[in-house]
C-alpha cells in the first residue's frame, strides 16, 4: 500500500522543484523591475515591441521595408516575410500594460497547471492512485488545459492586437484573430486528461460494484 501511494513521487519532487523556481523568478524578478534594475513581463523596458502576423500588419513596401539586395537569394527568387517586429521607443503605461498581457498569461497558465497537477499528486498519495478523489482531479485538470488554454490565446490575442492598434493606423478589432494560437498538442492533453478522468471514475465504481457483492 505504501509503495502505491509513493509511486508518483518522483514527479511530485520535480512539480515542487519547478513550482519554486517559477515562484522565485517572480519574486526577485517585480523588486527589479519596481526599482528600474530589469523588467517584469516587459514592465520595465524601454522600450516595447511586437511580434505581428502578415496578415495583421499588411504588406511592407517602400520606405522601412525588405531591402531584398541584402537578402542572400539567388536572382529570380522572391522573398515574402510571414512575420514582422514593430517597436515603439518611446511606450506609454496603456502600451507597457498591453506588452505584458501578451506574455504574463502563458507563464501563469503553466504555473496553474503544475500547482494543480502538485495536488494532485498529493491526494494520490493521501487517498491512493485509485480513488474517486484522483479520477476526479484528473478531470478538473483536463478542464483547466481546455479552458485556459483557451482563455490564454484570447486574452494574448486581444492584447496584441491593442497594442497593435498603437504602432500602425487602420487597425480593426478584427486583426485579433491574426493573433489567436491553439497548440493542437495541448488540446489533445487537455481531453485526453478528460478521457483518463473518466475512465478512472468508472473503473473505481465498477471496482466497487465487485467488492460489494464479494
Amino acid at each position: 500500500m505504501d509503495a502505491t501511494k509513493n509511486a508518483l513521487a518522483p514527479i511530485e519532487f520535480i512539480l515542487s522543484v519547478a513550482i519554486a523556481l517559477m515562484v522565485f523568478f517572480n519574486l526577485l524578478a517585480i523588486p527589479f523591475a519596481l526599482f528600474g534594475n530589469g523588467s517584469y513581463f516587459d514592465l520595465g523596458e524601454p522600450s516595447v515591441c511586437l511580434h505581428a502576423p502578415q496578415s495583421a500588419v499588411g504588406e511592407i513596401t517602400g520606405h522601412g521595408g525588405i531591402n531584398s539586395e541584402h537578402l542572400d537569394v539567388r536572382h529570380g527568387v522572391s522573398t515574402v516575410a510571414a512575420n514582422y517586429t514593430l517597436c515603439d521607443g518611446n511606450p506609454s503605461p496603456w502600451q507597457h500594460l498591453c506588452s505584458a498581457l501578451t506574455m504574463a498569461p502563458t507563464f501563469f497558465f503553466a504555473l496553474g497547471f503544475l500547482t494543480l497537477a502538485w495536488l494532485l499528486t498529493r491526494t494520490a498519495r493521501r487517498r491512493g492512485l485509485f480513488s474517486p478523489h484522483v479520477a476526479l482531479g484528473v478531470g478538473r485538470l483536463g478542464r483547466y488545459v481546455l479552458l485556459g488554454a483557451i482563455t490564454v490565446s484570447l486574452v494574448q490575442a486581444w492584447a496584441s492586437s491593442r497594442l497593435l492598434a498603437t504602432m500602425r493606423d487602420g487597425a480593426s478589432v478584427w486583426d485579433s484573430l491574426s493573433f489567436v494560437h491553439l497548440s493542437w498538442a495541448v488540446l489533445f492533453a487537455g481531453f485526453g486528461l478528460l478521457t483518463i478522468g473518466r475512465v478512472m471514475a468508472q473503473s473505481v465504481r465498477m471496482q466497487r460494484e465487485i467488492d460489494a457483492t464479494v
